[in-house]
């Protein structure tokens, strides 16, 4: 799984502002359990999403690479927990009223067991009435950025240069190279390639409604999705069982 070490000082320029997302995210929230008051997110990276939620929300991180961890605990309240582990089998003391992974962090599971795993994870983590929101690259989306050309980003002084490519129509890998200007004027070039894969909504609605109940798959603007139209795809899902507050 993809750890994103390498580039974790450069992440936040490069993703950009992440207000859309999370206002997104914390609108979807509210709206399937008014009442929550504490959130984990999964695969939190620097903590940009989790951060502005901070003042609304008793966060919690998890994450596999130490590197994003670091720079995620400077943005938030001291003493926020920060978790080291993989998303597919992690077991936490606590549970949440709320789980989220955003940016995609489920296609980085290259099998749909672990998605299944990953599945079982939040399941156990999460209260009842608990409401579980991520976010994928569809198959769609995954197709159609494998043919578009490289794309190269400049960011101060440096570069981000990235392809999309696929072998088999399977598993499809990120290129990803920074050109990082020293102190010499020379780049150093810092390179990484990152293996994504997507399934069929429809395969991922089954497996979600075999664990949790209002199962909705909707896309940024918050319109229902019926079908694999190549675009970001949401899916919001509810805990078995009454809401734990009232």
């Amino acid at each position: 799984m993809a750890s994103y070490d390498l580039f974790a000082c450069h992440y936040d320029t490069v993703t950009g502002d992440s207000a859309a997302e999370t206002a997104f995210v914390d609108r979807l929230i509210k709206h399937a359990n008014r009442n929550a008051l504490t959130l984990l997110e999964v695969a939190c990276g620097t903590g940009s999403i989790i951060a502005p939620l901070a003042g609304q929300y008793q966060v919690s991180g998890l994450d596999i690479a130490p590197g994003m961890l670091a720079l995620a605990r400077h943005k938030l309240p001291e003493g926020t927990p920060l978790y080291e582990d993989d998303m597919t089998r992690f077991r936490l003391k606590e549970k949440f009223d709320a789980i989220i992974c955003i940016y995609h962090g489920v296609n980085h599971l290259l099998d749909f067991s672990a998605w299944e795993n990953f599945f079982d994870c939040i399941d156990r983590h999460l209260n009842e009435g608990g409401v579980f929101v991520f976010d994928i690259c569809t198959v769609g989306n995954l197709q159609m950025m494998a043919h578009l050309p490289k794309e190269v980003q400049q960011f101060g002084d440096n570069y981000l240069v990235t392809r999309v490519r696929t072998d088999d129509e399977v598993i499809f890998d990120w290129h990803i190279e920074v050109f990082e200007l020293q102190r010499s004027g020379r780049y150093s070039l810092l390179t990484e390639v990152i293996s994504t894969v997507s399934f069929p909504l429809g395969q991922i609605r089954d497996a979600l409604c075999e664990r949790f109940t209002d199962v909705r798959i909707i896309d940024s603007a918050g319109n229902a999705v019926t079908e694999d139209t190549g675009n970001r795809t949401w899916f919001v899902c509810t805990k078995r069982g009454s809401a734990v507050r009232i």
